[in-house]
């Protein structure tokens, strides 16, 4: 990772070189690694360094990127002829009235963690191995990986505007595997030891080794459901990508639209992009520069935002709310900190309250472009499922098929958990989701897929 002094220096090289109305530029440093492990054994640990600047240009009021991994000036002076040549090629963006000008400053959060930064690979193996050796007790072995990362986040433009952040970042995914059944864990934070990588262990151990001797079967259906942050994640990346963008609201395809102000899903369901709580991921800005807030989304089951970059909030008439995480991304604006709001229960009084349902751990294969007006979504479930009846876990299930509109769903929650969970997600190391367990009436099960029970 890059000092500020540093980053600042080569943002400066980058706007000198940019030549147009306005420039903005983003440079982000990262050391990061990754130990992955199978069939309880640590079989691959991958260190990587890497740099990369993005140059924006304004010119005629079209918007022109490029990006590169070499800071030589020459390698830069190309990249921003590139994004010029881009910028004339392009349509002026509409209602454009500039670049963000970075008046008010970003707030002061708890992004950088020092042992998270220093862990080596050494020490992760050797929580890796006393993970590995508990599992073995109980018939269990272990795959998955454990990821931490140190990075230097720097944004600026010619107004003037200049931000930066140190970032650290930890995530494990643990799947726990026995004869009979697999199980799933997963954490992240911007420390390590607030992951807990022998407490994720712990908990795929018992999901892999609950019912073990109790298996059952269902007939398609619509049942009630409580499902874990985990697989209420798979939903959220979902939806931000089909409902919560600003490209998909100028489309059309978004629910929200024609629907703002209005009531898009139950008054249980509140759902924000929300960097600033210090338990979840924070981070303070995004990349162009706009100081990050908590921003509702959908507040009670109304719907009042999408997220927006600059330049899709003056298209769209929205006020500019923080959701650039790529200059000059086709999504215009995205939701990398995703919270949903909890309750006043706990899992054990969600699964107590059910006459008859199944509790889920994870989804997987899930496909949102079903019917996006509506969140209509399918998938399966996974490494976890179970039969609930008269209030007790009483049964292991195979992995299910589901298909759900989420809007219906979203509006069907009975109860949710006072504790939330982080969960991150592939594409980005900003954030991820925090979210609750939640018990929902009616969710809709169309068969068994077909492979080993889960």
């Amino acid at each position: 990772m890059k000092s500020e002094h540093d980053s600042f220096a080569i943002l400066s090289r980058a706007l000198d070189a940019a030549n147009a109305d306005e420039a903005d530029a983003v440079f982000i440093s990262t050391d990061q690694n990754i130990s992955r492990f199978a069939n309880s054994n640590l079989h691959q640990n991958m260190s990587e360094v890497t740099a990369e600047l993005t140059l924006r240009v304004i010119v005629g009021g079209a918007m022109g990127v490029a990006a590169t991994s070499s800071l030589e000036p020459d390698d830069i002076a190309a990249a921003a002829e590139i994004a010029r040549e881009s910028a004339r090629h392009s349509h002026p963006l509409q209602n454009f009235t500039g670049l963000y000008r970075g008046d008010d400053g970003a707030p002061h959060l708890p992004t950088y963690d020092e042992r998270t930064a220093r862990l080596s690979p050494a020490e992760k193996a050797t929580l890796l191995r006393e993970m590995f050796d508990r599992g073995r007790e109980r018939a269990v072995n272990f795959a998955g990986s454990f990821t931490t990362s140190a990075s230097s986040v720097a944004c600026a433009n010619t107004h003037g505007l200049r931000r930066y952040a140190p970032l650290t970042f930890a995530d494990a995914t643990v799947i726990a595997l026995h004869a009979a059944g697999s199980g799933y864990a997963t954490g992240c934070a911007r420390a390590v030891d607030e992951v807990g990588i022998l407490v994720l262990g712990e908990e795929a151990t018992s999901k892999a080794t609950l019912c073990i001797d109790r298996p059952a079967d269902i007939d398609p259906g619509a049942f009630d459901v409580v499902l874990e942050p985990p697989a209420l994640s798979e939903v959220f990346e979902w939806l931000s990508m089909i409902a919560l963008t600003g490209q998909s609201f100028d489309d059309g395809s978004s629910f929200l639209v024609d629907h703002i102000g209005q009531r898009v899903t139950g008054e249980r369901f509140t759902l924000s992009d929300d960097a600033t709580d210090s338990k979840f991921l924070p981070f303070p800005f995004d990349l162009e520069g706009m100081p990050k807030r908590r921003v509702p989304l959908i507040e009670r089951g109304i719907g009042l935002t999408p997220m927006v970059d600059k330049a899709y909030a003056d298209r769209l008439g929205f006020p500019p709310n923080g959701g650039a995480w790529h200059l000059g991304a086709a999504d215009h604006g995205t939701t990398f900190h995703t919270a949903m709001e909890g309750g006043h229960s706990t899992r054990e009084e969600l699964i107590r309250s059910t006459k008859l349902g199944i509790w889920v751990t994870r989804f997987n294969y899930v496909n949102g472009l079903l019917e996006p007006k509506t969140a209509l979504m399918t998938g399966t479930t996974r490494d976890g499922t179970f039969l609930i009846r008269d209030g007790e876990v009483v049964s292991r299930l195979p992995n299910l098929r589901w298909t759900q509109s989420m809007t219906e769903a979203f509006g069907n929650i009975e109860a949710l958990t006072r504790e939330r969970r982080r969960v991150s997600t592939w594409y980005n190391m900003f954030g991820g989701t925090i979210a609750p367990t939640v018990k929902i009436r009616s969710w809709h099960f169309t068969g068994k897929q077909s492979g080993p029970v889960g």
